[in-house]
């Protein structure tokens, strides 16, 4: 290290693929403690199905997908998969992208570039969403110069259709909720911040990348949901990741729209003199195809019956870890409407039962305000791997309620 910053220079004469698979072998983390900094996965099955796809296509360019038709057909297929499931209108459509990031991102521009045409007045646009939206949606926003005003929650964590009214002013372009947020794994009032929307003529922008392939197979097995999809006639757009509870390989997502109409303002078309008409699916130019194949594989592979049998194990899971979190002297597992899962301490610091699982290895998320330690469940998480994690989880809380040490250590943010 120098000034921080790491010194290597090209090796003269490369290193052999045995040394180069030891030395990433060394180096790894080991499963089941980074299996949380690795979620979302499926079971193992589903996980070579995804591996499969995702070797067999990594060297295709999806910068061709608009165009090639046997690439085309497939991302086509994996949006028309995705968007079936949210009640979609009969012209709803969609785009496959890199992640949540990207998929806010092309959310914010098109309703940027919508604004434009129905809203001209709008000379510096700006974003009303409650305070739990989540960073990379803040990230986008300043990427394409759009402020973003955040409004006060509910008791429960849930954003204020009154408060999302009194914070919108002639430059609010958009307003946009969390179907759930990470935050609170709480479902915003999108009905009624809908009708907000509506009343004021705004693009409404629905982040499901957490739930959008978990929410709608909950709701099969008899799950109330507070309504979040195109159900809500205001909803615009909606982000989904596909590398969360759709199972499938980074980096995958989604981004849809209500009416095929709008997705034209997602679309940046470039009329190069020299290159022709340069235009591509989302954000990125050249990019692996392997991430889409993958996706068509394991939804394919899994269909409804799949996904639907993977939520019922997961719900098992989810019951069985906050029954067993609960059991341990001060800490509460939270009531969440999706996902993630997260605990507090009423009695030892969070921060201190943080830091006591990563020095067993254990690599969490969590957050800072209020404290809490999040699970990020997956079907991939073995009724071994509980075992393990109460163990320790509980060895850990009862050494500090005995000896009183109270130390912290940095909650990771996710």
């Amino acid at each position: 290290m120098l000034d921080g910053k790491v010194v290597k220079l090209l090796p003269k004469s490369g290193l052999s693929f045995d040394a180069i698979k030891d030395h990433l072998t060394r180096i790894e983390m080991p499963e089941p403690y980074a299996h949380f900094a690795r979620a979302f996965r499926g079971p193992q099955d589903v996980q070579e199905v995804g591996k499969f796809a995702f070797e067999r296509f990594l060297s295709d360019n999806g910068f061709f997908s608009l165009y090639l038709p046997y690439m085309q057909t497939i991302e086509q297929e994996v949006i028309a998969m995705g968007v079936s499931l949210l009640h979609p209108t009969e012209n709803s459509t969609g785009n496959f992208t890199s992640g949540g990031t990207e998929s806010n991102l092309s959310a914010l521009h098109a309703a940027r570039e919508w604004a434009k045409v129905h809203l001209p007045k709008v000379k510096e646009p700006n974003v009303v969403a409650p305070f739990t939206i989540h960073p990379s949606f803040k990230k986008s926003a300043q990427y394409l110069g759009i402020e973003v005003i955040t409004t006060a929650l509910d008791e429960n964590g849930r954003g204020v259709a009154a408060n999302i009214a009194a914070a919108i002013n002639s430059n609010t372009i958009m307003i946009a909720a969390s179907a759930p947020t990470w935050h609170f794994s709480r479902i915003d009032p999108i009905p009624e911040m809908g009708a907000v929307a509506a009343a004021a003529g705004l693009w409404m922008q629905v982040d499901a990348c957490v739930g959008g392939y978990i929410s709608p197979f909950l709701e099969k097995l008899g799950q109330k949901l507070t309504p979040w999809d195109f159900r809500v006639p205001a909803v615009t757009s909606i982000s989904a990741d596909l590398h969360k509870f759709g199972y499938c390989p980074k980096p995958a997502s989604t981004i849809f729209w209500r009416d095929a109409e709008l997705q034209k303002y997602h679309y940046v078309a470039i009329d190069d003199p020299f290159l022709g008409m340069y235009k591509l699916a989302g954000l990125s130019g050249s990019r692996s195809a392997g991430p889409i194949f993958a996706a068509w594989a394991v939804m394919t592979y899994l269909g409804e019956e799949g996904y639907l049998r993977l939520t019922r194990d997961l719900l098992k899971m989810k019951d069985r870890l906050t029954r067993e979190v609960n059991s341990i002297e001060g800490l509460k597992m939270w009531d969440v409407d999706v996902m993630p899962l997260h605990f507090h301490s009423e009695k030892a610091p969070t921060e201190a039962i943080y830091q006591g699982l990563l020095e067993k290895g254990w690599l969490m998320l969590g957050l800072v305000n209020p404290p809490a330690i999040t699970i990020a469940l997956d079907p991939a998480f073995s009724s071994e791997s509980a075992d393990l994690l109460i163990a320790d989880l509980r060895a850990v809380t009862e050494k500090i309620l005995v000896s009183g040490d109270g130390k912290t250590g940095d909650i990771r943010y996710a």
